[in-house]
């Protein structure tokens, strides 16, 4: 993330990955609020894209992350037409494990929702836990700043 971009949005902090986004009348309540799920569903979509973006994949036979918690801290409110950037981070992780921390923030503004998730790997041919491999361990250290928790 360049300078001009994490000072126009205010960002705070080193993230591994960003998009700009604005705000659709269908992620807002009928005070052209955005809605609580809206946030939800928009890290959601940044965490696919973390994802697959770090070599995994979504089948019926890779692994691939569950969320087993979820925390949402809503700063102020957010808008319709708002002009956002989206941002995702691995935070820590473990053997089956890692943390992502999400955040959206308005142009000209700052922070306006942040989330913390525990995700963990699963063997979709299985369902049982499944381990992080090197690559993408090597990944959330390196580009997202993480650390490695025992």
């Amino acid at each position: 993330m360049d300078a001009a971009l994490r000072e126009r949005f205010g960002v705070e902090g080193q993230w591994g990955l960003w998009r700009e986004h604005v705000v659709r009348w269908a992620e807002c309540d009928i005070y052209a609020h955005v809605n609580h799920a809206a946030y939800l569903t928009l890290f959601e979509d940044m965490r696919i894209e973390w994802w697959v973006g770090a070599g995994g994949s979504f089948s019926a036979t890779a692994p691939g992350p569950v969320v087993g918690s979820l925390e949402v801290k809503y700063h102020t409110p957010g808008h319709f037409r708002d002009k956002v950037l989206l941002t995702v981070r691995t935070a820590s992780f473990r053997r089956t494990s890692f943390v992502h921390q999400y955040g959206m923030w308005r142009e000209g503004d700052g922070l306006l929702c942040s989330a913390r998730a525990l995700c963990v790997v699963i063997d979709n041919a299985t369902g049982r836990k499944a381990e992080i491999d090197d690559a993408m361990r090597q990944l959330m250290a390196e580009r997202d700043g993480a650390v490695a928790e025992v």
